[in-house]
Order: C-alpha cells, then structure tokens, then sequence
C-alpha cells in the first residue's frame, strides 16, 4: 500500500504527545481545509487522533483523543460516535470525558459542547451504548472528543486502528505498561510493519496521511489489511499449557488433539452410524449423515474449537456448539468408511489465519475436509451446512487457508470453493417493422442468487421484456425470457458483455497485499444472428485468446459463421481465485490485456 505525502504536515507535531492535544484549539490550516488531496471526494477527515494505552493485570485502559472534520453533507453522518461496553463485566467501562463541535464563523471560534440531551445510552441484549450526537454541525465542522476505554483481561486485544473509513491525517498511540503478564504486540498492515518491523521494545507509534479502507478491494475482510495494533497475552504463569499461553500453531494443533482424543470417549458411533441410511455414494451418504445430524440435534449458535465430552452432554442433552457436530460427524464418516480430515477454520468475517502470528482470535470454528467420490473433497461445517447444497456452501467458509489436524507439524491446506457457472445464449432477429431477442440463460452455484444482475451479461438492452421463464433443469437453474425492441435499428454496435465484470476485477497499480475474490467461475456468453441480405457484419481483429496462470484465467472471444449464421462467443474463465503479492504482476497483465480486448467492437449495419 502506498501513502501519499502531499499535504497535512502541519498538524504531527502539535499533536505529538496526550499532554499538548487541546480541545478547542484550531491551527489555521485545519480551519482552510475544505478536501482531502490524496483522497479527493471524502465527506469527511480525521484531523488527528491520539491514544494513550496502558496495559495492565485487568485488561487496558485507553484514553483515546480525536478530531474529525466534515467536509460535505454527507460527511453530516460522521458527526456521532458510539461505544459500548458490557456493565456486567468488570473492568468494561466507557467514559466521555470532553465532546465538542468547533466552527469558525466570521474568523472566530464558536464552540458547542455536548451536553446530557446530546447523549442516548441504550441497552440492548447485556450491551450498553453510549451514543453522542454532536450539536450544531454543518459543512466545515469540526467535532472532538476525549473518551476513556476500560476492557477486562482477554487473551486478545485490538485497541487501536490508524486506518479508518474515512482518511486519516495524523494517528497516534503511546504504550505504558503495568502488567506482570507477558504479551507480544502485533502490527498489521504494510505501512505500520515496513516501518516498525524489528522494533521489538517500541512503545510509540504514529503514520500521516492514512487512506480510508475503501482502498481495500478485492479482499475477504478489510480487517486482515488495515492499519492496527494489536496484543496477546500469553499469561504463562497462569495458564501454562493452555490455549492462553500457547503461541504455536502446531501447539495449538496438540492442545486440540488431546481435546479431541478426551471429547470422543465413551460413546458408541457406530450404532449412530448404523442409524444412518448409506448411500449407493460417498456424496449421498455424506448427506444423508448432515440430514440426520440436524434432525436429531440442535446447533447453540456458537462457532467453536473447544469441546466437552460427547457422551455425558452432546449426546445426552442434544444441543452443542460447531465443534461437537463437527466432531460427530468425524466419528461417525470413520464408522461409514469416508475419510475425513478436521480442520480449524476463520471465517471471513472472523479474518484470516495468518501464518506468522498463531492467535487463538482465529481459531473459530472446525470443519470437515470430506473425500468424496472420486477423490474429490467437500469442506462441510455439520452446525451449519445445508445438505441440499453441499457443493456450494457460504462463502464466508472460504478464506483461503485452514489449519488440518491431521499429520505432525504445521499443516494448512489450501480451500477454494466448486467453480460456479454461467452460460448465455442470446439470439437476435432483425425484421423490417421491429427487432426480437430471446435469451435463454443457465446459472449453477454462485451465480444462482438475487445478487446476480443477470443484465449485465446481455450484448442488447431492450424494452417491453416479457416475464421471464424460470424452471430447473438437473444441476442448472434455468431462465428463459424474450425481449422486442421497440425500433428496428439500422446499426448496432455489439461489444463484450463482460465488461462490467472486469471492471470489478481491477485493482489499483501499486497494490501491494495479496488479491482476494469470492469465488472462482466460467462465464460464457454466445450471441447468435442470422442477418438479412440488407445487413453486413464488420469485425476487425476481434478474435482474442488470453491466459495467463497455466491457464487458470482465461478470456476468449470470438466471431464464427456457421452456415447463414454468425456466432458471437465472450468467455472467462478465472479458476484461481487467491493471489500473493507475488502474482499481482502477471494477474494486472492479464487484466490489462483483456481491457485492451474489450476495445474491439464489431458492428452490424444495413448496407442497403
């Protein structure tokens, strides 16, 4: 990620330490600042913020200081902020000390406080949210805060986040300790690890010019990319050999396996297995067990690695967490001859596993790693997966890595999900009074949602559409749908229908963190016309055949004629969807050289 250092120097030494930040106190270039250079367009800025962290025996405390300015009126939706806290937790606290809204009006300061009215404290399932609404703010408002954050003792913490929704000019936090713990701090994010890397002692910590996190696209979480510090304890005098002290992968690996190896005891798996109806297949037994498993036992509604034994409470009182099911299911594909491999699992949402920081923050949830017919493997979740779309469960399940637990040492295994397919066939007549369109599309996995805007893989927009068809046929979800023009055209120029989705793959030219997208596909659009004697087509150079990673990006269009008829074809394929910061290079030429594909339009006009 690279940082633009155009502007806003002016405000890092004045608020280099708690002690000189002064509410109220407004630098002339902060009054002027009417756009962010180096992110134009923002609704708002933070002008600085600053924190002061103290870790201690009972968790941290936070004094935390910020200044945002609103620069449009839809930068009027940052004029509040909100915190929450558990009041049933000790040492889990929120306190506004100062909040304040500052305009300059004919060249003086204007100050507004908060005040009580300003306030809403809610309450909501144990949680307590303070809500402040800062008064009188319009465009070129500034609004400060001091607040106080007080968190119990937790193995993992993140405190502090430099990177924001909206671009950061200043962000700075200082380190205290008073903790008898050990703990490690951990810094994420290029800029932050480029410029503090090897600085073990380090208590301070700063970056200018910070862009928003829209930057991050093409990823699972933002999370996993943004600019933040967080720490672990590892607490070793008081949970030595426990999940808090571990700091290992393949510790944690054995903590779960002797878990696992007392959680298994004393329950009979195969009478459940012979319970369980087997199938002419590995796939319809494997169903058959996730069918009888959520008929016959209820999920809590908790991702887990950590279990009790199955006997005296799954199988007794028929509810658990994702890590019994998981188990169970593990025991029972055993008993029915189906090999399995459990693995550890962050959720998208949860972020990834990062392989040079073993955290118990990302140890979520198991799943099985299922071999089913052919060698091929399913990754199932027994809480969660739906047994009658296996192939394709959520994608929040696929983040690019899990941590087996088979075999000795670190061993993490690559999860991509099933390839999703989407196929369209358009067919144009051209008469003398008006023009017709039928359009016959297949959709299998992914594509089959709401969420897919099949119209943007159309060659023509029409009008008067009929009511499309929709029906199944085996695997494909199947549409049908035919669409009038309402003017016979004597020209149509006929571009790829796939440009909008390779606008969606572009990333910008100086990223540098690895590249994210939500599922691998082929898509396939044919046009197919049959022109009168009064219409020409002219092409040239459309023929395009671009690969690149062995073949696993792909990109085809093409113009055949087939007797009377000519055959429009636009194909690409992305069978990889993961790239490292290494593979950035070759995946921007590929999409740099479809772009230049797109380019060539062909053109169907009449002649006579």
């Amino acid at each position: 990620m690279k940082f633009f250092t155009l502007f806003a120097v002016f405000l890092f030494s004045t608020w280099a330490h708690s002690q000189q930040f002064k509410l109220g106190k407004l630098s002339q270039e902060e009054i002027i600042l009417t756009e962010v250079s180096y992110e134009p367009g923002s609704d708002a800025v933070k002008l600085a913020e600053f924190g002061d962290l103290k870790i201690t025996n009972t968790g941290y405390e936070l004094m935390e200081y910020g200044r945002t300015k609103i620069l449009t009126t839809s930068g009027l939706d940052y004029a509040q902020r909100k915190w929450s806290f558990r009041p049933e937790k000790k040492f889990d606290k929120v306190v506004v000390k100062e909040a304040q809204t500052i305009n300059v009006v004919d060249g003086k300061t204007v100050i507004t406080p908060v005040e009580k009215k300003d306030i809403i404290v809610s309450q909501n399932n144990g949680l307590t949210e303070i809500a402040v609404a800062f008064p009188n703010v319009k465009v070129g408002s500034v609004i400060e805060y001091k607040v106080l954050i007080m968190r119990p003792h937790d193995l993992f913490a993140t405190p502090w986040r430099f990177q924001n929704n909206i671009p950061t000019l200043s962000s700075k936090l200082n380190l205290t300790l008073a903790t008898d713990f050990e703990y490690r701090v951990i810094l994420n994010g290029a800029e932050l690890t480029k410029k503090y890397s090897g600085k073990k002692n380090n208590r301070e910590w700063e970056l200018s010019n910070i862009p928003s996190d829209k930057i991050f696209k093409n990823v699972y979480n933002k999370e996993d990319y943004r600019e933040k510090l967080s720490f672990q304890f590892t607490a070793e005098r008081n949970f030595h050999g426990t999940f808090y002290a571990e700091n290992t992968w393949d510790g944690f690996k054995k903590l779960i396996a002797e878990e696992i190896a007392k959680s298994v005891k004393g329950a009979n798996y195969q009478d459940i297995a012979n319970d369980i109806k087997t199938g002419t297949t590995k796939f319809e037994t494997l169903k058959n067990t996730i069918i009888y498993l959520r008929k016959n036992f209820t999920w809590n509604r908790y991702w887990a690695v950590t279990t009790k034994n199955l006997q005296s409470e799954f199988l007794r009182t028929k509810k658990g967490n994702a890590a019994d099911f998981n188990i169970l299911l593990n025991e029972v594909l055993k008993k029915k001859g189906i090999y399995s491999e459990m693995a550890v699992n962050s959720l998208r949402s949860n972020g990834q596993i990062i392989l040079n920081f073993p955290t118990y923050s990302k140890m979520q949830t198991f799943v099985n790693i299922v071999e089913s017919d052919g060698g091929e493997k399913i990754m199932v979740d027994a809480a969660t997966s739906d047994p009658e779309n296996l192939m394709f469960p959520n994608l929040n399940y696929f983040n690019n890595i899990v941590l087996g637990l088979n075999g000795a040492g670190e061993n993490f295994l690559s999860v991509t999900p099933k390839i999703s397919e989407f196929v369209s066939v358009q067919k144009l007549k051209i008469n003398e009074t008006n023009n017709e369109l039928t359009i016959e599309d297949r959709a299998k996995g992914y594509f089959v949602s709401e969420d897919v805007k099949r119209e943007n893989f159309y060659v023509f927009s029409g009008a008067k559409n009929e009511t499309p068809q929709n029906y199944t046929e085996k695997d494909w979800n199947m549409q049908k749908q035919f669409v009038n023009f309402e003017n016979t055209s004597t020209y149509y120029l006929v571009e790829s229908p796939l440009t909008k989705t390779m606008r969606e793959l572009e990333v910008s030219k100086n990223r540098n963190f690895p590249i994210a997208l939500n599922f691998p596909f082929l898509i396939t659009v044919e046009l197919k016309t049959k022109l009168p004697a009064t219409y020409q087509l002219q092409s040239e150079n459309f023929n395009r055949k671009i690969t690149s990673f062995s073949g696993n990006l792909q990109y085809i269009q093409n113009i055949e004629r087939v007797g009377e008829e000519d055959f429009f074809t636009w194909s690409l394929l992305v069978n990889k969807v993961y790239f490292n910061t290494n593979e950035i290079a070759e995946y921007m030429e590929f999409i740099d050289l479809v772009n230049a594909s797109l380019e060539k339009a062909a053109v169907i006009k009449k002649i006579k």
